[in-house]
């Protein structure tokens, strides 16, 4: 037995040690699904960036040959007397270049440049709030399995505990054996139950070593949990959980983006029934050398407007899907949050009820130790069977791991309330504020 603790401990040697808090800034370096989030705010950065040119004239240079059927020209005749001289006057050959410079500058679109541009504002607002989103999400699973690696630990010593225990009793039922003390039946049931318990530890470290290879998986190395499990006794109100939820829950925001999106959208279609005011410029940068270019301006400039009287768009349709959309989304919020108030509520009340659950076993804890110390005397009396000591054992194997079970999951209720109340950091603070279980 001393062997395999030995060996536990070189093992762990081996492997470099981390704290949560930098096991999770290690997830945020490395973790590619936090990388991708990451690329879709840049890209919707990037778009709202474009949205500024919506305020700037459009300057654009084109150029054209133009081939005529025929040259352009005056055809006439002089008359002088009794004689006619025919006249041919040409004013532009069949083969026109031509190259300008146009400038097109909005005035006036009925709000649609700004609402494109809070449209994109938006996006980038969601696009983070979704990467937010994805944080949590990473986090909780950071969370679940960094601190399943440490209750599995504990677990397996746990079970190696008992192992340990019955491995003991098997030899002192056989030396009371050899002595005809107990009848074989006792020695047979110690020696089943000791089987047992080496299968049961064997589970367990299996399953210790598929939890160090999900935190591999996560971190991208074999650093092992040094923080511990914990207990906090410096919780706010619940209320306070529930405020902080309602201004700062990433999902309320994606919400509250899209809501922005349709008021903008919104007057986008109202824009539609208003007239747009533009400004023109044209400039000849190079024209033919001919009569009728010559008489052509070099530039000209106005303004001008533009009102559609008849559209193939729908734009009433259009106006009023727009405002059911944002009374969807109105609806959609109000439920949102009446459905994060109660999993805020639901999640405290949990999280209250796993920390009573773990210090009420503090007693059955203590009840199963005497119990087993007292078995064990009676059976070297030949008080007490051998069955009496092994479910002794268990009663107390069952109780530590059902604290262990309770305070993992009390862990698992305080990084749930942290993400709902948009501060992941709120964790870390309990876990350093609160008292460590080893």
């Amino acid at each position: 037995m001393k062997k395999v603790f030995i060996f536990l401990a070189f093992v762990s040697l081996l492997n470099a040690n981390i704290n949560i808090k930098n096991a999770w800034q290690k997830v945020l370096h490395v973790n590619q699904g936090l990388k991708a989030s990451q690329a879709e705010v840049d890209y919707a950065k990037e778009l709202k960036n474009a949205t500024d040119y919506l305020y700037l004239p459009e300057i654009s240079v084109s150029g054209s040959y133009t081939r005529l059927e025929k040259e352009i020209a005056i055809e006439d005749e002089i008359n002088l007397g009794a004689t006619s001289i025919p006249l041919h006057l040409p004013l532009q050959d069949q083969d026109v270049f031509m190259s300008s410079l146009s400038v097109l500058w909005p005035i006036y679109t009925g709000g649609r440049i700004d609402a494109t541009s809070d449209i994109y504002a938006a996006k980038e607002k969601e696009a983070e709030a979704k990467q937010h989103m994805q944080k949590d999400k990473t986090f909780l699973k950071l969370i679940k399995v960094y601190y399943g690696v440490v209750m599995s630990e504990e677990l397996l010593n746990t079970r190696l505990e008992a192992q340990h225990a019955l491995e003991l009793h098997f030899n002192n039922a056989k030396k009371l054996k050899e002595q005809g003390q107990i009848a074989n039946i006792e020695l047979l049931n110690a020696q089943v139950k000791l089987d047992s318990a080496r299968i049961q530890t064997t589970k367990a470290h299996h399953k210790h070593e598929i939890t160090k290879l999900a935190l591999k998986d996560m971190l991208g190395s074999k650093d092992l949990p040094t923080s511990h499990l914990f207990i906090d006794s410096n919780l706010e109100d619940e209320k306070k959980y529930e405020q902080q939820m309602l201004s700062n829950y990433a999902g309320l925001d994606v919400i509250k983006s899209k809501k922005v999106q349709v008021d903008s959208h919104i007057v986008i279609e109202k824009a539609a029934f208003k007239p747009t005011f533009f400004a023109f410029g044209n400039y000849l940068l190079y024209k033919d050398d001919s009569p009728i270019m010559d008489m052509t301006p070099n530039w000209m400039a106005g303004i001008g407007v533009k009102f559609n009287i008849l559209s193939r768009e729908g734009k009433s349709e259009k106006l009023s899907a727009a405002k059911l959309m944002k009374n969807r989304l109105a609806h959609t919020l109000n439920q949102a949050q009446n459905d994060l108030s109660l999993l805020v509520e639901k999640t405290y009340k949990e999280m209250l009820q796993y920390k009573i659950e773990y210090k009420a076993l503090d007693s059955s804890l203590a009840l199963a130790r005497e119990n087993l110390r007292l078995r064990e005397l009676a059976f070297k009396e030949g008080l007490a069977t051998s069955v009496d000591v092994v479910d002794a054992q268990m009663f107390l194997t069952g109780a530590k791991t059902k604290r262990l079970n309770a305070i993992y999951n009390y862990v698992q209720k305080i990084s749930q309330l942290a993400v709902l109340s948009g501060d992941s950091e709120l964790f870390f603070k309990l876990e350093q504020t609160s008292m460590e279980i080893k």
